[in-house]
Protein backbone atom coordinates (compact mmCIF):
# COMPACT_ATOMS: atom_id res chain seq x y z
CA UNK A 1 0.00 0.00 0.00
CA UNK A 2 1.19 3.45 -0.83
CA UNK A 3 2.48 5.80 1.97
CA UNK A 4 -0.38 7.35 4.56
CA UNK A 5 -2.53 9.79 3.25
CA UNK A 6 -1.96 12.78 5.63
CA UNK A 7 -4.64 15.15 6.54
CA UNK A 8 -5.37 17.21 9.99
CA UNK A 9 -8.87 18.03 11.64
CA UNK A 10 -8.29 21.54 10.55
CA UNK A 11 -7.81 20.47 6.87
CA UNK A 12 -10.81 18.80 6.49
CA UNK A 13 -12.75 21.48 8.83
CA UNK A 14 -11.56 24.19 6.00
CA UNK A 15 -13.05 22.20 3.13
CA UNK A 16 -16.64 22.74 4.44
CA UNK A 17 -19.15 25.19 5.46
CA UNK A 18 -19.67 25.29 9.30
CA UNK A 19 -23.31 23.34 9.01
CA UNK A 20 -21.92 20.59 6.97
CA UNK A 21 -19.25 19.61 9.31
CA UNK A 22 -21.42 19.44 11.97
CA UNK A 23 -23.77 17.49 10.09
CA UNK A 24 -20.84 15.36 8.84
CA UNK A 25 -18.89 14.85 12.35
CA UNK A 26 -21.89 13.74 13.19
CA UNK A 27 -22.61 10.97 10.86
CA UNK A 28 -18.66 9.96 11.44
CA UNK A 29 -19.74 9.40 15.01
CA UNK A 30 -23.61 7.44 14.06
CA UNK A 31 -21.00 5.14 12.06
CA UNK A 32 -22.39 6.09 9.11
CA UNK A 33 -20.33 5.47 6.64
CA UNK A 34 -19.69 2.10 5.51
CA UNK A 35 -17.42 -0.43 3.03
CA UNK A 36 -14.57 1.95 3.12
CA UNK A 37 -11.76 1.01 0.98
CA UNK A 38 -8.24 2.74 -0.31
CA UNK A 39 -6.81 2.53 -4.17
CA UNK A 40 -3.08 3.89 -3.81
CA UNK A 41 -4.44 7.14 -3.06
CA UNK A 42 -8.04 7.67 -3.43
CA UNK A 43 -10.40 6.37 -0.68
CA UNK A 44 -13.82 5.94 -1.02
CA UNK A 45 -17.39 4.38 1.02
CA UNK A 46 -20.65 4.16 0.81
CA UNK A 47 -22.41 6.50 3.87
CA UNK A 48 -26.16 6.19 5.01
CA UNK A 49 -28.40 8.70 3.01
CA UNK A 50 -31.15 11.04 3.59
CA UNK A 51 -32.46 10.90 -0.11
CA UNK A 52 -31.19 7.22 -1.40
CA UNK A 53 -30.27 4.06 0.60
CA UNK A 54 -26.48 5.56 0.63
CA UNK A 55 -24.63 7.78 -1.16
CA UNK A 56 -20.94 7.01 -2.62
CA UNK A 57 -18.35 9.02 -1.72
CA UNK A 58 -14.54 9.65 -2.01
CA UNK A 59 -11.25 11.66 -2.20
CA UNK A 60 -8.29 11.73 -3.63
CA UNK A 61 -4.74 13.12 -2.15
CA UNK A 62 -2.18 14.15 -2.97
CA UNK A 63 1.53 15.36 -1.15
CA UNK A 64 -0.50 18.20 -0.01
CA UNK A 65 -3.72 16.84 1.03
CA UNK A 66 -6.99 16.39 -0.33
CA UNK A 67 -6.92 16.52 -4.15
CA UNK A 68 -10.57 16.52 -4.82
CA UNK A 69 -13.52 14.63 -3.56
CA UNK A 70 -16.76 13.84 -5.24
CA UNK A 71 -20.77 12.46 -3.64
CA UNK A 72 -23.66 11.07 -5.93
CA UNK A 73 -25.49 13.15 -2.91
CA UNK A 74 -27.62 16.65 -4.38
CA UNK A 75 -25.59 18.62 -2.20
CA UNK A 76 -24.85 22.32 -3.60
CA UNK A 77 -23.97 24.23 -1.19
CA UNK A 78 -20.42 25.15 -1.23
CA UNK A 79 -17.91 22.85 0.41
CA UNK A 80 -17.49 19.16 0.71
CA UNK A 81 -20.88 17.69 1.68
CA UNK A 82 -21.19 16.25 5.40
CA UNK A 83 -20.94 12.78 3.66
CA UNK A 84 -17.51 13.80 2.42
CA UNK A 85 -16.56 15.31 6.21
CA UNK A 86 -17.83 11.77 7.49
CA UNK A 87 -15.63 9.84 4.94
CA UNK A 88 -12.46 12.03 5.67
CA UNK A 89 -13.33 11.66 9.86
CA UNK A 90 -13.22 8.01 9.32
CA UNK A 91 -9.99 8.37 7.74
CA UNK A 92 -8.23 10.46 10.06
CA UNK A 93 -9.32 8.76 13.49
CA UNK A 94 -9.80 5.02 12.22
CA UNK A 95 -7.51 4.39 8.97
CA UNK A 96 -7.00 1.07 9.58
CA UNK A 97 -10.91 0.33 8.90
CA UNK A 98 -9.90 1.24 4.70
CA UNK A 99 -9.66 -1.82 2.97
CA UNK A 100 -6.55 -2.03 0.86
CA UNK A 101 -7.58 -2.71 -2.95
CA UNK A 102 -5.69 -3.40 -5.92
CA UNK A 103 -8.27 -2.22 -8.02
CA UNK A 104 -11.91 -3.44 -9.47
CA UNK A 105 -10.07 -5.21 -12.51
CA UNK A 106 -7.44 -7.28 -10.57
CA UNK A 107 -10.03 -8.19 -7.80
CA UNK A 108 -12.41 -9.57 -10.45
CA UNK A 109 -10.00 -11.65 -11.97
CA UNK A 110 -9.55 -13.83 -8.66
CA UNK A 111 -13.36 -14.78 -9.25
CA UNK A 112 -14.52 -18.05 -10.79
CA UNK A 113 -16.94 -17.93 -13.45
CA UNK A 114 -20.31 -18.45 -11.80
CA UNK A 115 -19.08 -16.28 -8.77
CA UNK A 116 -19.06 -13.51 -11.70
CA UNK A 117 -22.36 -14.08 -12.83
CA UNK A 118 -23.88 -14.56 -9.24
CA UNK A 119 -22.53 -10.74 -8.81
CA UNK A 120 -23.95 -9.58 -12.17
CA UNK A 121 -27.26 -11.00 -11.84
CA UNK A 122 -27.23 -9.28 -8.28
CA UNK A 123 -26.31 -6.17 -9.77
CA UNK A 124 -29.19 -6.21 -12.70
CA UNK A 125 -32.00 -7.08 -10.33
CA UNK A 126 -30.90 -3.87 -7.81
CA UNK A 127 -30.29 -1.71 -10.22
CA UNK A 128 -33.49 -1.07 -12.72
CA UNK A 129 -32.29 -1.10 -16.65
CA UNK A 130 -28.73 -2.55 -16.37
CA UNK A 131 -30.06 -6.07 -17.23
CA UNK A 132 -30.63 -4.18 -20.71
CA UNK A 133 -26.78 -2.18 -20.69
CA UNK A 134 -25.43 -5.71 -19.78
CA UNK A 135 -27.17 -7.29 -22.53
CA UNK A 136 -26.13 -4.77 -25.10
CA UNK A 137 -22.69 -5.03 -24.08
CA UNK A 138 -22.90 -9.07 -24.05
CA UNK A 139 -24.00 -8.42 -28.04
CA UNK A 140 -21.15 -5.79 -28.92
CA UNK A 141 -18.64 -8.42 -27.28
CA UNK A 142 -19.95 -11.23 -29.29
CA UNK A 143 -19.59 -8.99 -32.42
CA UNK A 144 -16.42 -8.30 -31.72
CA UNK A 145 -14.67 -11.73 -32.14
Amino acid sequence: MPAQISIDLQQIKARALAQSFERGESLYERGAIFLPTRRDNVISAQCVGTYSDYYHVSAAFDEAGVLTTDCTCPYDWGGDCKHIIALLLVYLHEPERFRASAGLREELMTLDQEDLVDIIEQMAARYLGLDDIIEGMINEARNDC
